[in-house]
């Protein structure tokens, strides 16, 4: 039995199709393109997974989907979606409608969550909080060994925690939230305040073929000594601990897995996240807790088709 996981991020949108243990099968990606709106995006997906039904016929048996905003799950109803800027979309009926295929829908991070459950922990730890750290950042909670919704489905939005009152601009509508600081977009709008010239930055430290001011090009001018570089990194890191100090005062995690594409410059921000942590008065949690950086970038779409597989089998 086989089951598609289906990544939704503010960006680009990643597909997979594996197994119960996680053995990777199949994978697609294309650009998410919100801005074209949902019609044309569940369109989109229902012709990914129509090819990947013609390659493995009826042992697909569900869908896990993981979307990045507020989710009601038991609707399979995004309800707010500030990257996508979506409010109130249904995406699971419509596309098990169009596929054929039940589908299980959760907010993206809970999905990454799993995926660290199953695939990182094996199980091993019952209480686990992820951060997604992408173009926004998500956090999905596991205690007790069974995913944590809330009262309304909406446990997890770490993202959107207010660590700077008045603080900067965040794509929710806020100000002072995690996301604002600690986010992919937020990192670059602090890298444009601080590289001076971009054009002649971005020709220096970008991937060959990608020339543009992304975190691929900061960490590379990073590694290569640039101080702003290194002060944009150092600076995510305090934010980003100062929100983790929070939340881990709060749920007593035996692990955080950090994931995503930002948590790839890890040996930028890890240094000054771990000294926020450190600094912290009540010392017991944050010297039990363990700290855990992901290498599967599509842990979110891998956690979603489990999750799928374990709803779909009920």
């Amino acid at each position: 039995m086989l089951g598609i996981g289906i990544d939704i991020g503010g960006t680009n949108t990643k597909l997979v199709v594996v197994n119960r243990a996680g053995k990777l099968l199949a994978h697609e990606r294309f650009r998410t393109e919100a801005a074209k709106g949902p019609a044309s995006f569940i369109k989109r997906l229902a012709e990914v997974v129509a090819c990947f039904r013609r390659d493995y016929g009826r042992q697909l048996v569900s869908i896990g989907i993981g979307a990045a905003g507020d989710v009601d799950p038991e609707r399979g109803l995004l309800r707010f979606s500030p990257n996508l800027a979506w409010r109130s979309v249904k995406l699971a009926g419509p596309l098990e409608k169009m596929t054929g295929l039940p589908c299980a829908m959760e907010n993206d991070a809970n999905m990454a969550a799993w995926g660290a459950y199953e695939l990182e922990l094996r199980r091993k730890t019952d209480d686990i909080l992820t951060l997604t750290l992408g173009t926004g950042i998500g956090s999905g909670l596991i205690l007790g060994g069974k995913l944590y919704h809330g009262s309304s489905g909406s446990a997890g939005e770490a993202g959107h925690l207010k660590i700077v009152p008045n603080g900067r601009a965040c794509h929710c509508g806020g100000r002072g939230c995690l996301e604002a600081y600690c986010g992919s977009y937020a990192i670059i709008a602090r890298a444009r305040e601080l590289i001076g010239n971009e054009k002649a930055f971005v020709k220096k430290f970008a991937a060959p073929g990608h020339e543009k001011l992304n975190t691929i090009c900061l960490t590379n001018a990073a590694a290569a000594g640039h101080a702003g570089a290194r002060r944009v990194w150092s600076e995510t890191g305090q934010h980003l601990g100062m929100g983790l100090a929070g939340l881990i005062l709060v749920l007593n995690p035996g692990c955080v897995v950090l994931t995503g594409g930002v948590s790839k410059a890890r040996k930028w921000f890890l240094p000054a996240m771990r000294k926020v942590l450190g600094n912290q008065q009540i010392k017991t949690p944050f010297e039990k807790v363990k700290i855990r950086i992901s290498d599967n970038a599509d842990l979110g779409s891998y956690g979603a088709a489990l999750f799928g597989l374990e709803h779909g089998l009920k």
